[in-house]
C-alpha cells in the first residue's frame, strides 16, 4: 500500500513543482532572452536619463544622446576616431602582450616552485598593493613621455593580476590528477607541463581577463598623464574645451573596446573550464 501511495503521489506531482519547466535547452534560451530584455531596458533607461539630465541641466553637464551620436559619426567619418583608436590599440596590445607573457611565465614559476613562491610573495604583495600612479613619475624619468613609457605603464598595471591568478591556479592544481599521473610514472617535468599547467588554464584566463580590463584603464591613464595621444588624448582635449558630446563619443568607444576584449577572454575562459565541470560532476 505504501509503495502504491508513493507511486500515485509521484504520478500526480506536476512537473513544474519540481522546478523543471521544460528541457534544459529551452530554459537556457528563456533565461538568455530575459537577460537581454533586462539589459536592453537598462540601456534604454540610461539613454533616457541622459536626455532628462540634459533637459534639466543643459549641454554643459550632459549632452543629448542624439548629439553624441552625431559627433561620433563625424569623428569616424573624418578619421579622427579611427586614428586615435589605432594609437590606443598599439599601446594596449604591446603592454598587455608583454604583461600576459611575463605574468603567466612568472606565475607558473612561483606557483610551481613553492620555495620561489614563498620567497617572492611579500614583494609581489607590496608591489601589487602600491597604487600604479605612484610609479608614473619614475616611469617618465626612465622612459620619457612617449610610447615606450605608456607601454611600461600598461604592463605594470596588468602584470600583477595575471601573475597572482596564474600562481594561484598552479599551486592549487587538482590533486587527483597529479596523483593519477604520478601513479602512471609521470616525471616532474611531464607532471608540471601536462597536468598542472592545463589544470590552471581557467585561472590563467581569468587573470588575463582582469589584466585586459586593467590594461584598458592603464592605457587611458598613460595617454592622459604623458604625451597626449589616442583615445585618452581625444577625451582630455574635448574635456578641456567643454565639448561634452565629443567627450562622451570617446567614452562610448572606450567602453565598447573594454567590453569586447573582456567578452572574448570570457568565452575562452568558459571553453577551457568546461572539462573541469565535467570532472567535478564525474566525482
Amino acid at each position: 500500500m505504501k509503495g502504491r501511495g508513493t507511486g500515485d503521489r509521484t504520478k500526480a506531482t506536476p512537473p513544474g513543482s519540481l522546478g523543471f519547466s521544460g528541457p534544459p535547452g529551452q530554459n537556457r534560451t528563456r533565461q538568455r532572452r530575459k537577460i537581454w530584455v533586462v539589459q536592453g531596458l537598462i540601456a534604454l533607461s540610461l539613454i533616457l536619463g541622459m536626455q532628462l539630465l540634459n533637459m534639466v541641466a543643459g549641454n554643459l553637464v550632459m549632452p543629448t544622446p542624439l548629439s553624441v551620436l552625431r559627433q561620433a559619426i563625424d569623428m569616424w567619418a573624418d578619421g579622427t576616431m579611427g586614428w586615435a583608436l589605432w594609437e590606443s590599440l598599439a599601446v594596449l596590445g604591446a603592454g598587455f602582450g608583454l604583461a600576459a607573457t611575463s605574468g603567466v611565465f612568472s606565475g607558473i614559476l612561483l606557483g610551481g616552485i613553492p620555495f620561489l613562491g614563498r620567497v617572492f610573495a611579500p614583494f609581489v604583495t607590496a608591489m601589487n598593493s602600491t597604487p600604479g600612479a605612484a610609479f608614473i613619475p619614475l616611469i617618465i624619468v626612465w622612459f620619457g613621455l612617449y610610447t615606450e613609457a605608456k607601454i611600461v605603464l600598461v604592463w605594470h598595471a596588468a602584470f600583477f593580476p595575471i601573475l597572482i591568478s596564474t600562481a594561484a591556479g598552479i599551486s592549487t592544481a587538482n590533486r587527483d590528477l597529479t596523483e593519477m599521473a604520478q601513479s602512471f610514472g609521470a616525471g616532474r617535468r611531464v607532471l608540471f607541463w601536462q597536468v598542472m599547467v592545463p589544470d590552471a588554464l581557467p585561472s590563467i584566463l581569468s587573470g588575463l581577463r582582469i589584466g585586459a580590463a586593467v590594461s584598458t584603464v592603464g592605457t587611458v591613464i598613460a595617454e592622459l598623464t604623458m604625451a597626449q595621444s589616442g583615445l585618452g588624448g581625444l577625451m582630455i582635449a574635448a574635456g578641456n574645451r567643454f565639448q561634452m558630446d565629443r567627450y562622451f563619443a570617446v567614452v562610448v568607444v572606450l567602453m565598447a573596446l573594454g567590453t569586447l576584449i573582456s567578452l572574448g577572454l570570457r568565452q575562452a575562459e568558459r571553453r577551457f573550464a568546461r572539462w573541469r565541470v565535467v570532472m567535478a560532476e564525474a566525482r
